[in-house]
């Protein structure tokens, strides 16, 4: 959870965290360009995105039906011809889901292989938090694998903020008939 530490918890201002290299850097560096909005997003091209970085493939008239429900998104696309990328492919993704006032969610935030350990999570993480905080949300939340926590801790977000866990209600996996026609989960 971002904007939960106790001088902003007891009326002080949330601010966002500083945008560590400016978009002119990334692209004469590494030929990348950051791009606000959903206008551009090819879903099979998100969903190759979402695979390369292990999370599920998912249905892609879902998957767009998500993106036209999101309040923001801010993404990564290659700029130029490189071994890594071709020009305009694009590179790396993040969303938020939130009410426009209380709560906003992060959500998939995912940088291709080739391209980790560039700054462009960070970059899109402090982009996106920017945003948010600027449109005065005050309470950002997000689900992270726990190889990146430190990464969010970096940026300002709080793990388990005064003993919060976070909960899911979701669907379970399918079951098959095992031997003797046990059930399995798979």
């Amino acid at each position: 959870m971002y904007g939960t530490r106790v001088e902003e918890a007891q009326g002080g201002v949330l601010r966002p965290p500083p945008i560590s290299k400016p978009d002119a850097e990334f692209e004469a560096k590494l030929g990348v360009q950051f791009v606000e909005g959903r206008e551009g997003i090819v879903v099979t091209e998100l969903n190759e995105l979402f695979e390369k970085v292990g999370f599920p493939r998912r249905d892609p008239d879902r998957l767009k039906i998500a993106l036209e429900n999101t309040y923001h998104v801010i993404w990564v696309r290659s700029t130029r011809q490189s071994r890594l990328a071709r020009n305009g492919q694009m590179i790396g993704f993040a969303r938020a889901t939130s009410d426009g006032v209380l709560s906003a969610t992060v959500w998939d935030v995912a940088v291709n292989p080739a391209w980790q350990r560039s700054g462009l999570g960070r970059a899109l993480m402090e982009r996106l938090t920017k945003k948010l905080v600027e449109d005065g949300i005050p309470t950002i939340t997000l689900y992270a694998e726990p190889q990146v926590v430190g990464l969010y801790e970096k940026l300002g977000y709080v793990r388990d903020p005064e003993g919060i866990r976070g909960m899911a209600f979701q669907r379970r996996k399918k079951e098959k008939a095992g031997a003797g026609g046990a059930l399995l989960r798979v």
